[in-house]
């Protein structure tokens, strides 16, 4: 019995400390800077027709110039970003999600979330937001890509649209993301 204790303990241990080296990774994997938030925004205007429309309605913006997702049937998303209104950085934000469904692999992509009212605006500055989603990460033509496909935002309007991805990622998959103003 005290063998198999100090089995599980031997490798129990050792593994906290990766997971401590991994989340670090993860952070400094996804540091950015204002001017990645600014071109980030200038390359989805000129992504499609569709996005500057969305982006002249909106009243702000969420950037994430660079998320980063890891999956294997539970995982994760990390990014850090900024607060954008009137083309002006106004915060810091950072997102934190959770993924379950059957996915496997890696990715990391660019992600902007339209703000289309004045007071999911509020709400956003002044405290925190939750929201939940489908996700549908699939490979086509050499290509990871990632659909959203259900948003529950606490009838908050928002908006959001992901390019840019890099890696891949393949499943179906419900997450709950969690984006607070960074302290």
């Amino acid at each position: 019995m005290y063998r198999v204790f100090f089995a599980l303990l031997f490798i129990l241990l050792p593994s906290c400390s990766e997971i401590t080296r991994t989340k670090d990774e993860l952070t400094q994997n996804a540091q950015v800077y204002a001017e990645d938030a600014s071109n980030t925004l200038q390359k989805a205007r000129s992504f499609n027709s569709q996005n500057k429309d969305i982006h002249q309605r909106s009243v702000a913006q969420i950037v994430f110039p660079k998320v980063v997702r890891g999956s294997f049937i539970f995982g994760g998303n990390y990014a850090e970003g900024y607060l954008v209104e009137n083309e002006q950085i106004i915060d810091q934000i950072r997102m934190i999600g959770i993924n379950l469904g059957p996915n496997i692999g890696g990715q990391s992509y660019s992600q902007i979330t339209y703000i289309m009212d004045p007071e999911t605006l509020f709400e956003i500055k002044t405290g925190q937001k939750f929201s939940l989603q489908g996700t549908a990460s699939y490979a086509k033509s050499g290509q990871s890509i990632t659909d959203i496909f259900g948003q529950i935002s606490d009838g908050q309007r928002l908006i959001t649209i992901i390019f840019n991805q890099s890696g891949y990622l393949a499943g179906i998959s419900f997450e709950g993301t969690y984006i607070a103003v960074k302290k």
